[in-house]
């Protein structure tokens, strides 16, 4: 098994570049950790990753 760390708009960009333009910079600069490679992600693979990516960013934020 080999792990890979990757941003996420490496992920984005090879998988499912239509969805990139739906991010923030923070999402898309945020590092994943793969256990085994980029190339065995599939469209439901990255739309998890998305979607933890997401609500991790949302636990940081400050709201007003």
């Amino acid at each position: 098994m080999s792990v890979e760390t990757v941003k996420l708009a490496t992920i984005i960009n090879t998988v499912m570049p239509e969805v990139h333009h739906v991010l923030r910079t923070e999402e898309l600069n945020a590092f994943i950790v793969l256990r085994n490679g980029i190339q065995n992600l599939d469209k439901h693979d990255v739309l998890e990753i998305v979607e933890a990516t997401i609500n991790n960013a949302k636990r940081s934020a400050i709201y007003h």
